[in-house]
């Protein structure tokens, strides 16, 4: 009996002593490092920018990432990411079969990821095939996010749990523990019926953070995938000692303290590799950096570099080689720089970039013999998710200018369809542009082969004076109310018709037809596919219309000069011309002029006789 106390007693000095030369290097040690990522965007190449200069400059790549990672990591190091990191490049189309991101993330020594809203942009069901093939890899973590029943919600189930899916992990740093957890905002990509909802973000992070600590975490980190520009409330509310905020968050050179929370962003596409060394002990920052990611600054990795190679060549085989295009090679030259909405001047209004997805879209579609008119095509200005700048133009960034959504095929990119539409439909069409969205450039319609002119002199829903269409190269001609338009555009767009008449109070319609003048409603039949069947998409069109070039003396296809200058998607008409107020004029323009003209005129009448009766008051007088 005294041998087990005398063993016992040992045995708790002994743990004691363990804890105390625990606390002593803890105390001894320098800070935990976070290196972090975020709005990766499957940016696995590098990728072209401007710079402040207006100058096209390289940046990003994982191989380069690698390095950076690599380069800066020590003992005390866990590695992160916010988020949003599988949707964006060609790369994505291998996302179910191969996970190409999370497979690179795991060879570059990630501890922990989250997933952001644009993780879930082609479906929940393809999501959760991409974690089931990742299988286990860097800690995925999540604590507000949750999957309902039906085929999706299955797959989310079965990859998140064959990922090793959690709410929080833990994760040793030299003596530190820290615990990692992530937290979503809802947008537009987590749609009700993809079948994943976020809980309350609020609830689920203080809930996290304390299971974290009675864990033995040291520090907590929360990555916070967010369409918030300001989290002091959100970091109020919730203990952690650092968020990393990806998604909708500015990105900020230098970290911002809400509290005793230490709040960092990185830049998106790999751009830069956030540093943040922190003191566990009282929270304070002993160093933070974000370090550029070029060619010019580092190393490719090899072993990236490879995995990276055997992924093109799977991006080559499955996808690209089916459109002519070879990921090796350029897909032609662009002597100039073509720009999207986002990159727009003051000075600037429309995009050059609109103009070549739209010209593409118009010649994927062959003609009917019955057509009445010449086709246009019609996007919103949000569909076109790259900017082409001048040189060689790889089949990647042919890919990013219009990657849109995923077709019923599993091909990333939004496909193409032709249907119908009468000369007053778009009129009409023309009208909720103009009264739904000229406050929201991104939502604007951009017209191909197709434009307006309005008046701000008539009421609204009636502002819309004429549109015209493209009959010859250059020449324009006035729609006729009754005549059949072909249109070529997306799928998703004429959903979104029924929604914009009602928030214009039902007074505006739209009809979308076939070629033989019938109501249509089943708009995938109407999909435009090539001459081996395969559906066409935004981006696969351009490909096509490449043949259109002239070559240059390389052997390389070169942009035409026609591009330079975008071209005017809708005039405004300041005359009080009659002929331009009262043309297409309904009877809403009626009233609205019959208002102006009639009240002046009955008060002028009304004056009048009163002058008279005055008038003749006074003569009565004087004669009397």
């Amino acid at each position: 009996m005294k041998k087990m106390m005398r063993w016992f007693m040992a045995l708790c000095v002994g743990w004691a002593s363990v804890n105390v030369i625990k606390t002593d290097i803890k105390a001894a040690s320098d800070p935990v490092r976070i290196l972090f990522t975020h709005d990766l965007m499957d940016h696995i190449d590098p990728y072209k920018t401007l710079n402040e200069e207006n100058e096209s400059v390289t940046y990003g790549g994982y191989a380069y990432l690698a390095s950076a990672v690599s380069q800066y990591s020590n003992e005390r190091t866990v590695v992160l990411d916010a988020g949003n990191f599988s949707t964006g490049t060609m790369y994505a189309s291998l996302s179910a079969s191969s996970a190409p991101d999370l497979a690179l993330m795991k060879a570059m020594g990630y501890d922990a990821v989250t997933l952001g809203s644009a993780d879930f942009r082609y479906g929940a069901e393809r999501t959760g095939q991409m974690l089931k093939t990742a299988g286990e890899g860097p800690a995925l973590v999540a604590a507000n996010l949750e999957f309902a029943s039906g085929a999706a919600g299955t797959a989310m189930k079965e990859g998140w749990a064959a990922a090793g899916g959690s709410s929080g992990a833990l994760i040793d740093a030299g003596p530190y523990t820290v615990g990692v957890f992530g937290i979503m905002d809802p947008d537009e990509n987590m749609a009700e019926e993809q079948r994943v909802t976020v809980t309350d973000q609020l609830t689920a992070a203080s809930d996290t953070v304390n299971a974290l600590k009675k864990e033995g975490a040291d520090l907590v980190v929360c990555l916070y995938s967010t369409v918030q520009e300001d989290l002091s409330e959100f970091a109020a509310g919730v203990s952690a000692d650092v968020i990393i905020a990806g998604g909708s968050y500015p990105a900020s050179e230098q970290y911002e303290k809400a509290g005793s929370t230490v709040i960092v962003s990185a830049d998106q596409y790999g751009k830069s590799l956030g540093l943040l060394d922190i003191d566990p002990s009282d929270g304070s920052v002993a160093g933070y950096e974000k370090i550029q990611i070029s060619d010019s600054s580092f190393e490719a990795d090899e072993e990236i570099s490879e995995m990276i190679s055997g992924f093109r060549t799977q991006v080559q085989d499955k996808i690209m080689k089916r459109f002519g295009l070879d990921t090796e090679k350029p897909a032609f030259r662009a002597p100039y720089s073509l720009t999207t909405y986002e990159r727009l001047s003051g000075s600037r209004r429309y995009a050059e970039a609109a103009d070549l997805v739209t010209d593409s879209m118009i010649e994927a579609y062959s003609p009917s013999s019955s057509d009445e008119a010449k086709a246009v095509a019609i996007i919103t200005e949000d569909m076109i998710t790259g900017t082409l700048f001048a040189g060689t133009v790889s089949a990647n960034e042919l890919f990013q200018l219009a990657s849109g959504e995923i077709g019923s095929d599993g091909i990333p990119g939004t496909n193409i369809i032709h249907c119908y539409m009468r000369g007053e439909d778009l009129l009409a069409l023309c009208e909720m542009d103009l009264m739904l969205n000229a406050d929201n450039p991104s939502k604007q319609m951009h017209f191909g082969r197709m434009r307006y002119e309005y008046s701000m002199n008539r009421p609204e829903t009636n502002r819309v004076i004429d549109v015209y269409t493209e009959e010859a190269d250059g020449y324009y001609v006035a729609i006729t109310g009754d005549r059949l338009y072909p249109v070529i555009t997306t799928a998703s767009f004429l959903r979104t018709i029924p929604e914009m008449i009602e928030k214009t109070g039902n007074v505006l319609t739209c009809n979308v037809y076939d070629e033989t003048g019938r109501a249509l409603t089943d708009y995938d039949v109407m999909t435009i596919r090539n001459g081996d069947g395969a559906a066409v998409k935004m981006w696969s069109a351009i490909a096509s219309y490449i043949e259109h070039f002239d070559r240059g003396s390389d052997g390389i296809d070169v942009l035409p000069d026609n591009y330079r200058t975008a071209r005017r998607q809708r005039t405004k008409i300041s005359s009080l011309n009659v002929i331009k107020l009262f043309k297409h004029a309904g009877q809403a323009t009626l009233d609205f002029w019959l208002k102006i003209v009639a009240i002046p005129l009955a008060a002028l009448i009304g004056l009048n006789i009163l002058v008279w009766l005055i008038n003749l008051k006074k003569r009565k007088e004087t004669n009397e």
